[in-house]
């Protein structure tokens, strides 16, 4: 990423930070704050308005640390964020040959032979694709998903999992699953949509989640929670299914390219009633997959009227 690239995705860092009173952090409130930190951290109002311009060539380490410290940048965000402030990015880093309707095919064709549940996630978590197998699982219809066609962050990984569609899977998870399984995943949205946070595409998308209550606060909730980190492999339960407790954990495959990664999203079985209820669905489903959101070209969703 160059340095003006850079600075733009500081100052949206940046204006994600509030005060008390509401107000978003201007470069002066966040010298104030890294300040407070740190008193002898090297950013001040002058440093953050050419790091933000782009002007500033070299970020050495003290002022890497301090701005990672004073964006409160979860474990993820920062790992991201570093490679980002080296002026590395994914073109650079994963040159890649095929052409994006290839790569997408391909990833596409995986999810559908996939024997598991599977989605097929992009860098914002729009879902992509999903299998057979993953709307028996979550007792969701191919027609459910395609009415969220044309909604702001229709097919938005967060803002269904948020959104009153999936209420049902909701209730039928443990409290303190729920927590887990929330907050799981707003730990890794921030962690894959950090190099795309300036982006008008994310801000849109962002805007839109912004309106649930529940959103905010989890997303608020990060920086006081012991795990702050996200890697894949998180245990999840649903109970009161009409097919049993089902018990699994998410594991991803990730493709990395230089269009932006591809994740696909497995529902690994952590026990024998929900190997058997898998078991189930793919005699009963035909293999297949179902396209929800584009990839990689995004448009900016219509505001909600």
């Amino acid at each position: 990423m160059d340095r003006k690239t850079f600075g733009k995705l500081v100052a949206a860092l940046r204006r994600e930070q509030f005060n008390e009173e509401g107000e978003r952090f201007t470069q002066a409130m966040l010298a104030h704050k890294a300040e407070e930190l740190d008193p002898a951290t090297p950013l001040n109002e002058l440093v953050i308005g050419k790091i933000e311009r782009g002007e500033r060539a070299q970020l050495d380490k003290p002022t890497l640390v301090s701005l990672m410290h004073v964006l409160d940048l979860t474990l993820g965000e920062r790992q991201v964020f570093l490679q980002l402030a080296s002026g590395l990015d994914s073109a650079s880093l994963y040159p890649t040959q095929s052409d994006s309707s290839t790569i997408l095919c391909s990833a596409m064709e995986m999810v559908a032979e996939i024997q598991l549940p599977a989605l097929l996630l992009d860098q914002y978590l729009d879902v992509i694709a999903v299998n057979a197998l993953v709307l028996p699982f979550y007792q969701i219809s191919i027609a459910d998903l395609q009415k969220r066609a044309g909604r702001p962050a229709a097919f938005n990984l967060l803002g269904m999992i948020f959104s009153d569609d999936f209420a049902a899977v909701r209730e039928r998870m443990p409290r303190q699953q729920w927590h887990e399984f929330a907050m799981g995943n707003v730990i890794y949205f921030r962690r894959t949509t950090l190099p795309y946070r300036m982006t008008d595409y994310f801000q849109q998308i962002f805007e839109q989640l912004r309106r649930n209550r529940n959103f905010r606060w989890f997303w608020e909730q990060v920086h006081y929670e012991d795990k702050r980190s996200f890697v894949g492999g998180e245990l999840f339960e649903i109970g009161g299914t009409a097919m049993g407790r089902l018990r699994f954990l998410t594991a991803p495959l990730v493709q990395l390219t230089s269009y932006g990664n591809l994740e696909i999203i497995t529902h690994i079985p952590r026990d024998k009633t929900t190997t058997d209820v898998i078991h189930r669905l793919i005699q009963d489903c035909p293999a297949g997959v179902y396209q929800l959101a584009p990839w990689p070209q995004k448009s900016t969703p219509s505001p909600m009227v």
